[in-house]
């Protein structure tokens, strides 16, 4: 009974991300020792808790195997992934991604179909850095997100080939090979992995519009339905080598390599009735949307250890070139022939992002328990977009003129920056101090526009540390951050997602400029709790305006007067038996925008709970499984609510072939109750999206070591 209630009570702990900077400072760690023999065995570790972040050990966890990056994502303490990829952090939106340390420049769509394509076999850590140092680019105004991939070990000729295959609605499997051959100063490794993955959704959109803004009298109701089949395809592979020039620098020279196609192809329904439920348009929908994308990095980085014991120098140049290419089609064939036909349409998209990317680091000691680090970075942005859309008429395909342009970006952004560092017995303090410069240049070469805009901002950032005790800490921090809008938020023109629902940029957006602080106490390993608080100017909101003589939806972006974030969390981990060892983590928070939006000066906030219960089991010492389970109450997204969502998901390992193989089952959604449902109200217009997600898995994964 005691460990039943000592279950309940962990149920209820709450997640933190607390600062600690101890040798030993993972969440769970346990070691053996035997004085007849010399026995030292250590738990694998699912969460280590470092001094700026927490950190998702995904290579320990037997439920991530088998799937994306993605995949993995969504089960990283305090992060949620959308329905079309969007990552948010303690219900903030607005993440920066970074790959090995490195920013990502790839769009919202193009990030989640490179995450969709990446393989969890690949990945080692999910760090989650909420109040990242000035080290850091600021950008990403709910914090960063860096995904840590497998390196190379030293040594000779070492690696690991992985295989799995895996079953939801459709078919899913990627297989790969990760070598790397290190003698005397010269190294060289590469990895290859490719991945299919089927996908099918369901989704279902329903619209009420009313008279006017006091919703009394209802005018029509929409009813759309579809079932999509999303299979994408991906090769991706890196090749590099590493040359020890002398004993103190290093350099590494590689290429990164990223293939892949996608197509969304959907069938569904569209009805259209008015007040008195009378039909005024029914028809069967199509819609086809074909992507190919080829993105490649080129880089060369090094370091170097001056003669001074801590002072070191390293630089990182990069440049990627990325090609990617949509080719739409969209009907709708109306059942009643007396009715207003819709056009066809069908768009061809072509995008080409060129990024520049340049960097350089050095950390100074100055005295004892002093330091500081410095450095500057430079990059250099051009994207260019020729769309062009066309419609279906006299039997005839004509040009679109409210959705064809010619969109290119510019955008260079110079950044520097100081971090100072000072460790005193018990009080650790770090403070630091970032600009950057933006520059954009923005042509429309269809209407022969152009749109330039330049600012400076400075983000300081402070981080201190009081240890109590040898068990007991207590941490405070702060930061400033932005979130600039992307080349597709400002273009004004349409991207038709179907024939009745199209996007369009705002060119008009600002940045999002974020202050976020957050206070904390750790006891041990065992248990953390932080409060936090942020407060965010500008801030993004999208919105829709929904138009019943022609029963379609255009959702675009605003900016918000302001919003407030704030919440508590506490991480307790604990060991039931030797063989159970349970780590809950909890997260409560509040969003609050004010500002007016679309004739509401007011957004409802809504306080959300989410919890998250990591099982670990040791059956025996070549046997693992896990059960873990998340809960999220309901939370809003801006102008929309999202409904509550469950996730439980269970996985077993077993170790084989001389415990250099290892087999792994899992079957992640059991219940098919991590769904993305949302709705809103705002002006004469309410709307209702659900997506059934194709998150029910059954996986099997098979991974070797060379």
């Amino acid at each position: 009974m005691k460990h039943i209630i000592t279950s309940i009570v962990l149920a209820f702990s709450v997640y933190g991300y607390s600062q600690t900077e101890k040798g030993r400072d993972s969440i769970v760690e346990t070691s053996i020792n035997a004085l007849d023999e010399i026995v030292i065995t250590k738990k694998k570790v699912l969460y280590t808790q470092k001094s700026d972040r927490l950190v998702f050990n995904v290579e320990n966890s037997i439920v991530s195997e088998g799937g994306t990056a993605l995949d993995v994502l969504s089960r990283a303490p305090g992060v949620v992934v959308s329905q079309d990829g969007e990552l948010s952090i303690r219900g903030q939106q607005g993440v920066g991604v970074m790959i090995n340390g490195k920013l990502t420049q790839l769009s919202q769509k193009e990030l989640a179909n490179y995450l969709k394509s990446t393989t969890s076999s690949n990945i080692k850590q999910i760090e989650v850095i909420t109040n990242p140092s000035s080290k850091y680019d600021a950008t990403g105004k709910a914090g960063i997100i860096n995904i840590v991939l497998k390196k190379p070990n030293a040594g000779g000729l070492k690696g690991t080939v992985f295989t799995n295959y895996g079953r939801g609605r459709k078919n899913r499997t990627n297989s790969g090979v990760n070598l790397s051959y290190n003698k005397d100063k010269f190294g060289v490794y590469g990895n290859y992995s490719y991945t299919f993955r089927g996908e099918e959704e369901r989704k279902e959109f329903d619209q009420i519009q009313y008279t006017d803004n006091t919703r009394q009298t209802l005018s029509t109701k929409n009813h759309q339905t579809s079932i999509t089949d999303e299979p994408l395809t991906s090769n991706n592979f890196k090749i590099g080598t590493t040359y020890e020039v002398s004993p103190k620098t290093n350099l590494e020279v590689y290429v990164d390599a990223k293939l892949g196609r996608y197509e969304n192809i959907a069938n569904g329904k569209n009805i259209l009735l008015n007040a008195l439920d009378q039909v005024q348009f029914d028809a069967f929908t199509y819609n086809d949307s074909k992507e190919k994308w080829n993105d490649y990095t080129y880089g060369f980085s090094g370091v170097h250890k001056f003669n001074t014991e801590g002072k070191n120098m390293s630089f990182d140049l990069e440049y990627e070139t990325s090609k990617f290419r949509s080719n739409q089609f969209q009907s709708a064939k109306n059942t009643n022939p007396t009715a207003v036909a819709v056009n066809d349409r069908r768009g061809f998209i072509p995008s080409q992002l060129r990024v520049f990317t340049g960097k350089i680091d050095f950390v100074n000691p100055l005295k004892e328990k002093q330091s500081i680090e410095w450095g500057v970075k430079a990059s250099v942005k051009n994207n260019d977009n020729p769309s062009v859309y066309e419609y279906y008429d006299n039997n005839q395909w004509i040009v679109d003129a409210n959705s064809t342009n010619h969109f290119e970006y510019k955008e260079q952004i110079y950044a520097a920056y100081a971090n100072y560092k000072y460790q005193l017995e018990n009080f650790n303090i770090q403070g630091g101090l970032r600009t950057e410069y933006t520059a954009i240049n923005i042509l429309q070469k269809t209407l022969n526009e152009e749109h330039k805009d330049d600012y400076l901002k400075w983000f300081p950032s402070v981080s201190l540390k009081y240890e109590l005790s040898s068990d007991h800490s207590l941490h405070a921090s702060y930061s400033k951050r932005i979130n600039r809008p992307s080349q597709f938020d400002l273009n004004p023109f349409r991207f038709y997602d179907d024939s009745f629902n199209y996007s369009q940029g705002n060119p008009n957006l600002v940045p999002e400029i974020t202050h976020s602080t957050e206070i904390g106490y750790a006891w041990k390993s065992a248990f953390m709790a932080s409060l936090y608080f942020s407060k965010t100017k500008d801030v993004f909101t999208e919105v829709y305006d929904y138009n019943p003589a022609n029963n379609t939806t255009v959702t675009s972006q605003i900016n918000v007067a302001k919003s407030y974030n704030y919440g508590a969390n506490i991480t307790n981990t604990a060991e039931i038996y030797k063989w159970w060892s349970v780590n809950t983590l909890f997260n409560i928070f509040e969003n609050r925008f004010m500002g007016n939006v679309v004739n509401t000066d007011k957004i409802d906030p809504i306080v959300t709970l989410n919890l998250s219960v990591q099982n670990s089991f040791t059956i025996t010492e070549s046997w693992k499984a896990e059960a873990n389970a998340q809960y999220q109450s309901k939370s809003n997204l801006g102008i929309y609510e999202r409904d509550a969502f469950f996730d439980f998901s269970i996985g077993i390992s077993k170790q084989v072939l001389a415990k250099k193989g290892n087999i792994k089952l899992n079957i992640t959604d059991i219940f098919n109750t991590n769904n993305f449902h949302i709705n809103s109200v705002i002006a004469q217009t309410s709307i209702n999206k659900r997506y059934d997600l194709d998150n029910r898995i059954a996986t099997i994964a098979f991974t070797y070591r060379i």
